[in-house]
């Protein structure tokens, strides 16, 4: 192995060790209504997962008006409103775990990519 790939070596490796110690993130939103959604997160040292800033969203709920109408719906059988009013809702995210998926894959590239430079940079010279 001739200096070139040695160093080509080392660089793959330094890449593969700090693609570990930032790995990407999978976040975990809540949604109105208590659903959960999962998207990529960010890139964030291993041992401090990122802090993403809850988000406010502003959504339509239908209103409902005071007791009185509830007890009306009870006794006359009264359709549902369709007045809605404008509220604005807080959506929790929380990243959940490392995104092995994507690190895997980064992992693939870095280690084809290395060694296809340390063949292509192989001396042909055999004397």
């Amino acid at each position: 192995m001739n200096g070139k790939q040695k160093t080509i070596l080392l660089l793959g490796i330094t890449a593969i060790v700090l693609m570990g110690l930032f790995p990407p993130w999978v976040l975990e939103r809540r949604v109105y209504g208590g659903k959960y959604t999962t998207e990529p997160g960010p890139y964030s040292w291993i041992g401090n997962p990122p802090k993403e800033p809850a988000e406010y969203k502003t959504t339509r709920v239908l209103d409902f008006g005071r007791a009185i109408w509830l007890s009306n719906i009870q006794k006359y059988k009264e359709p549902i409103p369709t007045k809605s009013k404008t509220e604005l809702v807080k959506l929790a995210v929380e990243a959940r775990f490392i995104d092995l998926y994507r690190l895997g894959v980064q992992f693939f590239i870095v280690a084809v990519a290395t060694a296809g430079l340390i063949i292509a940079l192989k001396n042909r010279n055999k004397n």
